[in-house]
């Protein structure tokens, strides 16, 4: 064994004695993410890290990425362990970029194809495999294939082999298809395409998309259609959406694909808790949205959407209005005000947010949200307020107390509350400490939705680049 060693030694002495050379050639990039909390509560401890590492050179970059989950976090399917996750190999040069290892991906506007990270959520869907991007005046071509990662971080055998080509004859427009075929374990091939088209002039913008699923255990064709237009008139601005979804969730173990919600997303926590969880086999629907400066500084943003299955029932319904005012300078004042229904239950939602710049780096900024709930089964009815308090000293830090209480009469608790720190470290390293109890509530983004247990104790994020 030791002479073993040995020899190993005196192999890697020389690589090793030009490594400064060989690494002062290479760009060295990276960015890190930690989450770390202790719950009280339920004496329970979490911690999930990522980080990612990448060097570059001329056309050439080298990426790989380690992650622990000792464990996940009680939200998460991620399935608990550590080591590298993903790794990879691109070249680009011009319009041309191709990709060996994992990556990411999506066709069209995500209805044959969306493999994405949301790290909130707890969402990869990573591919393992090659991807070819090639992007010209007046053509774009994307050909991919490999293995997808489903939400626990298994990956399966069976492979996916799709692409993208988009022809711009015009500047102002571009026509394309989607196509990615699966085969399916002792069930034969999944195949899936669409077509569609764009249109791009200065005032006017238009995207249409019709998409159709041929699936070895489906007797119907899956069938999907999506389309969306803004118009900008000077100040005025009209957006529109629509979507009809019919045996269009493309699961098998793992979601391949993610199309757009037609709803608009809050950021506000209690009007973002209740947003649509998306059923791609059964949903139709539109979005309108206009915006207009109704008094000086002052936008004023009214939207309304509507969804509903194939058997006319409504799934989910919003009418959402917003006035934003910069007035006077130091101040910004956002009033809003929405309901929102789906089938469990229907929400009236208040806010009101002011902002203070008192100077030139110092603000202080308050938040108050609430929420009257009726639940339609039993008629019960409860409301639930929430406040946010922050001083900020830009860009350096902000200190906030968060508190939120409840008169649900099924809850165990009726207030929770915390303070949370944000520090900024040389603009490139962020730090967040929240120490308190949260309330257990679900979260969504892109019509994927989690539920997030109860919380109360101590909770780190550190996130940073280089």
């Amino acid at each position: 064994m030791k002479s073993y060693k040995q020899s190993v030694f005196y192999i890697l002495l020389p690589i090793l004695s030009l490594a400064p050379e060989l690494f002062g050639q290479f760009q060295l990039q990276g960015n890190l993410y930690t989450e770390y909390s202790v719950d009280r509560e339920y004496k329970k401890r979490y911690f999930e890290n990522w980080t990612d590492f990448y060097l570059k050179k001329d056309e050439w970059r080298v990426g790989f990425r380690y992650e622990i989950h000792t464990p996940p976090y009680a939200f998460s399917q991620q399935e608990p362990g550590q080591g590298i996750y993903q790794r990879f190999i691109e070249y680009k040069n011009g319009g041309f970029t191709g990709t060996v290892g994992n990556f990411y991906a999506i066709l069209g506007r995500g209805l044959v194809l969306r493999s994405y990270e949301n790290r909130n959520l707890r969402w990869d869907t990573n591919l393992d495999g090659l991807k070819f991007d090639f992007k010209h005046t007046y053509a774009d071509i994307l050909l991919l294939g490999g293995r997808m990662r489903d939400l626990t971080g298994k990956r399966y055998d069976e492979s996916i082999q799709g692409g993208e080509v988009r022809v711009k004859p015009f500047r102002q427009w571009h026509v394309g298809t989607t196509y990615m075929v699966t085969t399916l374990t002792g069930r034969g091939e999944m195949q899936t395409g669409s077509a569609f088209t764009q249109l791009n002039f200065k005032n006017v913008k238009f995207y249409t998309e019709y998409a159709m699923n041929d699936h070895p255990d489906r007797p119907k064709k899956g069938r999907a259609a999506y389309a969306s237009g803004n118009l900008l008139i000077e100040s005025f601005s009209l957006s529109a959406e629509v979507k009809d979804y019919r045996h269009f969730r493309l699961e098998e173990g793992l979601v391949y694909n993610n199309p757009p919600t037609v709803v608009r997303e809050h950021l506000f926590a209690l009007l973002n808790r209740h947003q649509l969880v998306q059923d791609a086999n059964d949903e139709q629907g539109f979005l309108l949205e206009a915006s207009y400066p109704v008094v000086g500084t002052g936008i004023l943003t009214l939207n309304y959407n509507y969804t509903r299955n194939h058997d006319r029932l409504k799934l989910y319904q919003e009418m959402y209005g917003q006035f934003e005012w910069d007035y006077p300078e130091d101040w910004q004042w956002i009033w809003a005000a929405g309901r929102e229904e789906d089938l469990e239950a229907r929400y009236l939602n208040f806010v009101h947010s002011a902002s203070w710049h008192f100077a030139e780096h110092d603000a202080v900024k308050v938040i108050l949200e609430h929420q009257h709930s009726k639940i339609k089964l039993t008629d019960r009815q409860f409301y639930s307020q929430m406040v946010t308090l922050s001083y900020s000293r830009s860009p350096k830090y902000t200190i906030s107390l968060i508190g939120e209480r409840s008169t649900d009469q099924t809850s165990d608790k009726k207030f929770w509350g915390g303070v949370q720190a944000d520090w900024n470290v040389y603009g490139k390293t962020d730090l967040t400490i929240f120490a308190g109890s949260r309330r257990e509530g679900k979260i969504c983004a892109g019509g994927v939705c989690v539920q997030k247990p109860e919380f109360k104790g101590v909770e780190v994020t550190l996130s940073a680049k280089w």
